[in-house]
């Protein structure tokens, strides 16, 4: 069972979406084959991933949003059979690939932040595993109700809030609502709530709610929390938990009330990270499940006490006259200026330095990019000081409302 918004849906009302898809394309054009979707219906997509994996098939997921002549090219180029869009009830649209998919297997888009999207395949067993290991690190029970803001078409959602839900008896909720209010509302009125959502939207929910929203449990996962986000969800949230995963693994490690914004916990039992950094000078995080590693490029460190810590994308680090600038250690002085409500860090090109700090803030109308410089200048080195910083009204993000730095260093 699982509610959409205020709408309940039983075992049965899933499975007989399963029964309608089943109708629709039957099991031999599933079995070895890739199916693609980018449908906008949690159900639908819950039930699609269901009669795949009965099916002994493999699934393609894309963003609902995803324009239909995108989705037939991704899908074509990933060699799936058909393509299901917007609803199951527009059919199938039959596509020229024909590709045999040996392993069964759950297939998304790495994110694109660094370069462009790849198809990242993980099998169902694979699935299975991280499901088996999460509900162990999460400690959570029946008795809790997860709320999943972010879209089921994403790993985060689809299987760390809904499907780890589901093993474990509990009844989660899927919010499409885009009315910010009524998450908040739903949120208010659900005593033993688990929130999943990315630290934007629970910056969004704080600002609705003028700082008086209160959470039973909060995950957080697609960036680390902020800095003064942090120490807001501390203040309102009976136990917080940082989440960090990439596409080829899911979810790497968890961590239960960290001690500061850059703390992600642990990883998770099947899986092995190795890290050679400190918090000068963050190394890359590498992550181990089996025989199988990923090189994630992503830069951390592991505190005193062996959890690991995240500041970022290496591939973020500015080089300045040769010294190396972390964006985030920046972003902690700005968010340390009362009024800023949002600010990333990020690379420019400099004929003289090779590379320039720049910064992008979102903040009270008071706040002048002068009043920040100045702030910056007096708590860090020189090489350090943004070269400019822009006060906006919003800083741009991706479709899947994540700030990438990569985008802005091109086109700011």
């Amino acid at each position: 069972m699982l509610y959409v918004n205020k709408n309940l849906f039983t075992s049965e009302d899933i499975a007989q979406v399963q029964r309608h898809i089943s109708q629709m394309l039957p099991k031999i054009q599933i079995t070895g084959h890739i199916i693609a979707a980018a449908l906008r219906d949690p159900v639908e997509i819950i039930a699609l991933v269901k009669e795949v994996i009965h099916a002994e098939g493999s699934i393609l997921l894309m963003n609902g949003d995803t324009p239909k002549e995108q989705a037939v090219q991704s899908a074509q180029e990933a060699g799936c059979r058909v393509l299901f869009h917007g609803s199951l009830q527009e059919g199938s649209y039959p596509l020229t690939g024909r590709t045999q998919n040996d392993i069964p297997s759950l297939l998304q888009f790495s994110s694109g932040t660094t370069g462009k999207p790849k198809v990242i395949r993980r099998s169902w067993h694979h699935v299975e595993r991280e499901i088996a290991h999460y509900n162990e690190a999460l400690q959570s029970d029946s008795a809790e109700q997860p709320i999943v803001l972010v879209p089921v078409s994403h790993s985060f959602g689809l299987i760390t809030g809904v499907l780890s839900a589901i093993e474990r008896g509990a009844v989660p909720t899927v919010v499409t609502d885009k009315n910010p209010k009524f998450a908040a509302h739903l949120i208010q009125n659900t005593p033993t709530s688990i929130v999943y959502a990315v630290p934007y939207l629970f910056h969004i929910l704080q600002s609705i709610t003028k700082n008086s929203i209160s959470f039973h449990k909060a995950v957080s996962s697609g960036a680390p929390l902020t800095g003064a986000l942090f120490e807001k969800m501390k203040n309102c949230t009976q136990h917080v938990y940082q989440q960090y995963g990439c596409s080829e693994l899911g979810c790497i490690a968890i961590g239960e009330d960290p001690v500061s914004h850059t703390d992600v916990g642990t990883p998770l039992k099947h899986l092995k990270v190795e890290v050679d950094g400190s918090e000068k000078e963050p190394g890359e995080i590498i992550a181990y499940m089996d025989d199988y590693s990923v090189h994630t490029r992503d830069a951390g460190w592991n505190n005193a006490e062996g959890r690991l810590q995240l500041a970022g994308r290496l591939d973020d680090l500015i080089n300045v006259t040769g010294l190396k600038v972390i964006p985030y250690e920046i972003e902690q002085v700005l968010f340390g200026v009362d009024g800023v409500e949002e600010a990333v860090v990020y690379k420019s090109r400099h004929k003289v330095w090779g590379e320039a700090v720049k910064a992008m803030v979102v903040a009270s109308p008071h706040i002048s990019p002068e009043m920040l410089k100045q702030h910056c200048m007096e708590r860090l080195p020189n090489y350090k000081v943004p070269s400019s910083i822009d006060v906006v009204k919003e800083i741009p993000k991706t479709a899947a409302g994540k700030i990438s730095r990569k985008l802005l260093a091109e086109q700011y």
